[in-house]
């Protein structure tokens, strides 16, 4: 119960955030530029929290590379892309669009973490896309 409210939270968090985004995008902040206040600002707040509550920062070599490529992939590639598409497009469309990454995220846990597959999870993620499809469509 306690992930449900987690992924609540981190959904209502990412929904809001795109807005800001896109204030603070749409006149001559460079989406790299823009990339740079983002992480950084994350980093420093990551860090002051990680400092104030004491937590270690010794782990094993492969498990904080995997989450540094992780980071890499989501903190920077995909946030460039994000905010390219947020300083172009609407952020009504944009963001559902770029929202259907549950279903990569599926997809590679059922195939990599033999996360299991069953076909409820599948119609869920087939509407989920046919969602976004309709918004996408909505704008024309």
């Amino acid at each position: 119960m306690r992930s449900l409210i987690f992924a609540l939270l981190a959904s209502l968090v990412w929904g809001t955030a795109p807005v800001l985004f896109k204030l603070g995008l749409r006149n001559d902040l460079p989406p790299l530029t823009a990339l740079v206040f983002h992480n950084l600002s994350a980093f420093l707040l990551a860090t002051l929290v990680v400092v104030l509550s004491g937590m270690k920062l010794n782990y094993p070599l492969r498990d904080v590379l995997f989450v540094a490529v992780g980071g890499i992939m989501s903190g920077f590639l995909g946030l460039f892309f994000f905010f390219m598409a947020v300083k172009e497009g609407e952020v009504s469309v944009v963001t559902p669009v770029a929202s259907t990454s549950p279903l990569w995220g599926a997809l590679i846990a059922f195939m990599f973490l033999g996360e299991p597959f069953s076909w409820l999870r599948a119609f869920g993620i087939l509407l989920v896309v046919c969602g976004i499809v309709l918004i996408s469509l909505s704008s024309r």
